[in-house]
């Protein structure tokens, strides 16, 4: 498994909840801390929503759904994972000029489908909502999937539209103007696009999609959290648009982030791991 998408900081911390009938305010987070630039180094990288796939982007999503106990089978060029009403498939050979698709998922009347490039972070928070709603199915567990507070933290991350209300169909802009999402008014279709010349990623969600798995996509635009990848990974189109920093799970980055720094100093860059909430931490809200 590539380092640089290791699951050794799943120590995802989830954006608090807003107070109620209040509106979200626009932050701007704090540039990272400049990074040696070598070719093997891993390094932060901010948008999150812009740090590409890596050439083991299904590995983890991969391992999510086998530690769920789902059932594996092979099919063509993918890796088919079913259980109760909903099947995945991993789409390997995303290298190859004719594959379009890393992820696709499907139930009783929804389909989920994410491109090749679609960032690591985004297929893996994909596969452990997935395993939640395939548990929620199973246990009769209540669904607490809140897409209103995964829109909330869009608006607070500076996405325009996010707290847009009405009937027509809601147009989600990054600041950067580099990702958008386009939600049907009946929320039956979002689509989801990111990137320029070339380089970038698009997934769309139709039909009766559960809402903990929208929340989880959506949930990965709007995080402030580097993804973490080597510099030699990076698409070259986007570069120019990244925000590139030391690696946020190096030890003496992690001594910078750890709660006592940021006590001692409020203006310290605060690093948390580039990730959806994993099954636990999201059931027991």
């Amino acid at each position: 498994m590539d380092s640089t998408t290791s699951s050794a900081a799943s120590n995802y911390t989830r954006r608090p909840r807003r107070p109620a009938g209040s509106e979200p305010r626009k932050r701007v987070a704090p540039p990272l801390p400049k990074a040696t630039w070598n070719r093997g180094n891993a390094v932060g990288v901010r948008p999150a929503y812009l740090a590409l796939g890596t050439y083991t982007s299904l590995a983890r999503a991969r391992r999510v759904l086998q530690e769920a106990s789902w059932t594996r089978t092979g099919r063509d060029q993918a890796q088919a994972f079913t259980r109760g009403d909903i099947e995945v498939l991993l789409h390997d050979d995303t290298d190859q000029p004719y594959q379009r698709e890393a992820l696709t998922a499907h139930g009783p009347g929804w389909r989920a489908v994410f491109s090749a490039q679609s960032p690591d972070e985004v297929l893996a928070s994909a596969a452990e909502a997935l395993a939640e709603v395939a548990m929620v199915a199973e246990d009769g567990a209540p669904d607490r999937a809140d897409l209103d507070q995964a829109l909330f933290c869009l608006a607070e991350a500076g996405w325009e539209g996010a707290d847009t209300r009405g009937g027509s169909i809601a147009r989600i802009t990054s600041p950067d103007r580099l990702a958008e999402i386009l939600c049907h008014p009946g929320k039956r279709a979002w689509l989801i696009t990111a990137g320029v010349d070339g380089e970038g990623w698009e997934a769309e969600l139709v039909g009766d999609c559960p809402d903990l798995l929208v929340e989880a996509v959506v949930g990965c635009l709007a995080t402030e959290s580097p993804a973490r990848r080597r510099t030699a990974d990076l698409p070259t189109a986007l570069r120019r648009y990244l925000d590139i920093g030391p690696d946020p799970y190096r030890a003496d980055v992690a001594r910078r982030t750890s709660p006592a720094a940021r006590a001692a100093g409020p203006a310290a860059l605060v690093i948390t791991p580039a990730l959806g909430a994993s099954a636990s931490v999201r059931r027991s809200r």
